[in-house]
């Protein structure tokens, strides 16, 4: 079930990717091959991060590293599957070697890594809190998600480019049709008219890329809270809180109104403030049942 709803989200985006193309070409051949194109772009994506990162996969991996990625993943499986019935036997887990930062990533299609420096300042307990945070971004498929709306805006600014260019040269044909190119009066108001119309354009493709960002932080900190919350209901919410604690610090200067709304993560101090919260909530029920019977 969540996967479905991970899975609707990136299909909406295609098939407004093809909607927009046909609409604009009145081809619905070429709207099917560049809803292909991205289509292959969101199934293949993940492999190029992978490759240019340096990952290896844990069953390349030495024995120890092996043995310690493989033992978490077990347990994950049978936590998930307890707590949402979802089955992530597939889920392949990566370790970035040459990463000393305190992370991990996901990469979608039951892709996640951890750097050197989470595996290496990791107990197994914490190992798996921040494993299981990654997961809930796969089930979810919000990578797949992600590269689904880069690829849209890279497809609107690029039709803002060519519609731009179109323009500019209908502009370039109307005045020389008008034979205004014999003074410079007439060369002067052809480049003040390309000038005008090239800035009406660059200013929709930077307000579209001022939205996008924009819109783009807000969803992926929503999804981060959620990741965390997903990893307490696996039961490592203390763990994963201390490992944001001391390996994800919050930048401890005033940040500008843009690094607000674009930064993609909320505040440590928000996400271990929220998961405390839920621990709370959790916890309560106990206490008032043990109350209860005494």
């Amino acid at each position: 079930m969540i996967r479905l709803s991970g899975l609707f989200k990136v299909v909406a985006v295609l098939m407004f990717d093809f909607l927009v193309v046909d609409t604009l070409f009145h081809n619905a051949q070429a709207a099917a091959a560049v809803t292909g194109v991205i289509a292959l772009y969101i199934w293949l994506g993940e492999y190029f991060t992978l490759f240019r990162e340096g990952a290896v996969r844990s069953d390349k991996l030495p024995q120890y590293e092996r043995a310690r990625l493989e033992h978490a993943k077990s347990q994950l499986i049978k936590d998930v599957k307890r707590t949402s019935s979802a089955d992530i036997s597939g889920l392949k887990v990566y370790l970035i070697p040459g990463d000393s930062d305190m992370q991990a990533t996901a990469y979608g299609f039951n892709c996640i890594s951890v750097s050197k420096g989470t595996f290496d300042n990791t107990d197994p307990m914490t190992l798996n809190a921040v494993l299981g945070h990654e997961i809930s971004h796969t089930l979810h498929l919000d990578a797949e998600f992600s590269r689904a709306v880069f690829a849209t805006i890279l497809l609107a600014c690029g039709t803002i480019s060519v519609m731009s260019f179109v323009f500019m040269v209908i502009i370039f044909l109307i005045f020389f049709v008008c034979s205004l190119f014999r003074s410079w009066l007439g060369v002067m108001a052809f480049k003040g008219t390309t000038k005008v119309v090239g800035g009406m354009f660059q200013l929709f493709q930077k307000g579209l890329v001022v939205i996008y960002r924009t819109v783009a932080g807000c969803v992926n900190r929503a999804a981060e809270f959620r990741c965390d919350r997903y990893a307490a209901q696996l039961g490592y919410g203390v763990q994963l809180a201390h490992f944001l604690s001391y390996a994800v610090a919050d930048d401890p200067r005033q940040m500008t109104i843009t690094e607000v709304l674009y930064r993609s993560h909320p505040s440590t101090a928000k996400r271990v403030a929220r998961l405390e919260s839920f621990l709370r909530d959790e916890t309560r029920p106990v206490i008032r049942q043990k109350g209860g019977h005494k």
